[in-house]
């Protein structure tokens, strides 16, 4: 991951096609809510799956607390759709088969050439898209973390 990317540090704005193939940006989704941002690995992975299965509970309470919840994924339109169906999903899925959020955030996978995914984080975001904490993790349990970053004393 990016050494700015930390938290208290700006989200960037991806503009994305969403599961609709409608063009979506992060902030637009976002609102004046806190999101949860997923950066999965796939629908092809069980272990993706497992994560996107718990977190269906997780955004029943989300939407009733007035919060977000974005899964971005490197699948075309038509895996990233199976996906979300699959697991029971409701909440927006944003597909980038071009791994443009991969290259920049430099989350590359590269155990996985076939897939070329992105190593999986989850990013807790302030209102405004700005980084509240961000989990980095292999493999699961709410990806709570190998390399939690923290903000920076002020």
């Amino acid at each position: 991951m990016r050494a700015d990317i930390i938290a208290g540090a700006l989200f960037p704005d991806y503009e994305l096609t969403d599961h609709t193939g409608k063009r979506r940006k992060l902030s637009d989704l976002q609102g004046q809510d806190p999101m949860i941002l997923v950066l999965s690995r796939g629908g092809y992975c069980p272990k993706d799956q497992r994560q996107a299965e718990g977190l269906v509970q997780l955004h029943r309470e989300m939407e009733v607390g007035y919060s977000r919840l974005v899964t971005i994924s490197t699948d075309n339109m038509l895996t990233t759709n199976e996906y979300r169906t699959g697991v029971g999903a409701h909440w927006t899925f944003l597909s980038y088969p071009g791994r443009k959020v991969q290259k920049y955030l430099d989350i590359a996978e590269y155990t996985d050439p076939e897939h070329d995914p992105m190593i999986p984080h989850v990013i807790v975001l302030e209102p405004g898209l700005v980084i509240f904490k961000l989990y980095n993790g292999y493999w699961f349990f709410g990806r709570q973390e190998h390399s939690l970053r923290r903000r920076p004393a002020q």
